[in-house]
């Protein structure tokens, strides 16, 4: 049960990551949004670990599992996700960016060498199929560049996940906060000096909303899901980017005034048959055991 109840949490926060993203991008530039968003989170898990008396040695610490992390997860991948959003609509750029399940399936396979089934592919491309229905109702014009970042951004964070699943015997607290405190340090170092942010841009409307994105979007679900990533494999905790953009959608209708039409009834009874069918798991039945 503790691993339903903390897969859910996670897809449930970062269902509503994509509106916060939105809301704080109307006043806050990217560097300077990716940059603050990810110090806070670092502080946040720093004071986690004392609050629950972790020790952590700085001389054992994983530094290269770190610094990969740093560039992949919490920076360059954002930084790229931001960027499309600022171009594209935020459905085209879910769907783009649903596509990580895909460069996860592909990368465990050779990375860690998980196995993948015709259920598993098939499930996914159902599940794909359900995101580009829901997500592409919402059209947008713009230059193909945004679109490929939002491709890169997808393929960053498939590698940081496999990378990370490759060093599952590591305590999360003790990479990262770390990870987090690095990439958010040096992107709001260019967000200074780069897009020379005055108070705008942490207004009344964007300061809550990093704040959201920082302490549950960044600590929690982070938290969240590297602790799944230790527990099972890899491509069960990527097909929660296909739930993710249905919550989505929910969370603009109850606050976004979306409108729930005919086509995102069927998209997103699409995602749930097709995460339906590769979960399954039929003739995988260690699929979900607990590692250790």
């Amino acid at each position: 049960m503790k691993i339903v109840f903390a897969y859910g949490s996670m897809c449930l926060i970062w269902g509503t990551t994509w509106l916060a993203i939105k809301v704080s991008l109307r006043t806050t530039p990217v560097f300077t949004g990716v940059g603050f968003r990810f110090v806070l989170a670092g502080l946040l898990l720093y004071a986690a670990a004392l609050v629950m008396r972790r020790r952590i040695s700085f001389t054992d610490l994983p530094w290269k599992l770190i610094g990969v992390l740093a560039f992949t997860f919490f920076g360059l991948n954002y930084v790229l996700t931001y960027m499309a959003e600022t171009h594209l609509a935020s459905g085209l750029v879910a769907v783009l960016f649903g596509t990580l399940p895909f460069f996860t399936f592909g990368l465990a396979h050779f990375m860690v060498g998980e196995r993948t089934t015709p259920f598993t592919w098939l499930g996914a491309a159902l599940a794909f199929g359900g995101v580009a229905v829901i997500s592409l109702a919402g059209t947008a014009t713009a230059s193909a560049w945004y679109a490929v970042a939002a491709i890169g951004a997808a393929i960053l964070s498939a590698f940081g996940s496999v990378y990370t699943k490759k060093h599952a015997h590591h305590d999360p607290l003790e990479f990262l906060p770390p990870s987090m405190l690095g990439a958010g340090i040096v992107l709001a170092f260019i967000g200074i000096i780069r897009e020379h942010p005055t108070g705008a841009a942490f207004s009344h409307s964007a300061l809550p909303a990093m704040l959201y994105l920082a302490i549950a979007g960044s600590g929690v679900a982070f938290f969240l899901n590297m602790w799944l990533l230790q527990r099972i494999e890899v491509w069960v905790v990527g097909l929660s980017t296909l739930i993710i953009p249905v919550l989505a959608v929910l969370v603009g209708i109850l606050w976004g005034g979306e409108v729930f039409n005919v086509r995102d009834l069927v998209g997103a009874a699409l995602v749930i048959i097709g995460v339906w069918l590769a979960l399954s798991r039929q003739g995988r039945p260690e699929a979900l055991r607990v590692e250790g």
